[in-house]
C-alpha cells in the first residue's frame, strides 16, 4: 500500500506553480492568480489528505497486527479492465473474489495490467486482504 500513489500529491505541482507564479511575476494580476492557484491547490492537498490517510494508516495497522485474512491459489475468473470505457478488474482465488476500480484512490492493491499490475490469469499468488481491501499481493515464481 503506497499513499503516494493515492493521489495525494496531484495538487502539489500546482502549489508549486503558483508559489513561483507569484515570486517571479511581474504584473500584479499573475501574482494574484499564482497566490489563488496556490491557496486552492493546497485547499485540495489537505482535503485529499485528510480523506485518505486516515484510513491508509487504519489499513496498515491492521496488516501489521495480524488482524488480516490470507489465501494463496491460482487467479482464476480473471476479468481485466478494459483499456477503454469501465475500470474494473475482478478475479478469484479459492472461491474468495477480489473486485475493484484501477482508477480509484483508495489505499487498498489496485493495479491493472495496463498499468503494469501483477495479476494474470492462472498465475500462482499470495494475498493478504481484509475486507475486501487487498493489503499485499505476492507473486509466486
Amino acid at each position: 500500500m503506497e499513499i503516494v500513489s493515492l493521489g495525494l500529491l496531484h495538487p502539489v505541482p500546482f502549489v508549486v506553480i503558483g508559489i513561483l507564479l507569484f515570486q517571479f511575476a511581474r504584473k500584479q494580476i499573475y501574482k494574484v492568480v499564482g497566490i489563488l492557484v496556490a491557496i486552492v491547490a493546497a485547499f485540495f492537498f489537505f482535503i485529499t489528505a485528510a480523506s485518505l490517510v486516515p484510513t491508509f494508516v487504519s489499513l496498515r495497522n491492521a496488516y501489521r497486527s495480524g488482524d488480516r485474512l490470507l489465501v494463496v491459489g491460482t487467479v482464476e475468473n480473471f476479468h481485466p479492465a478494459p483499456y477503454l470505457g469501465g475500470a474494473n478488474e475482478s478475479f478469484s482465488i479459492k472461491g474468495a473474489i477480489f473486485s475493484y476500480n484501477v482508477l480509484d484512490p483508495i489505499p487498498c492493491f489496485h493495479d491493472a495490467p495496463a498499468y503494469n499490475g501483477p495479476i494474470r490469469p492462472g498465475l500462482e499468488v499470495r494475498i493478504y486482504y481484509k475486507a475486501g481491501c487487498i493489503q499485499r499481493v505476492d507473486v509466486r515464481h
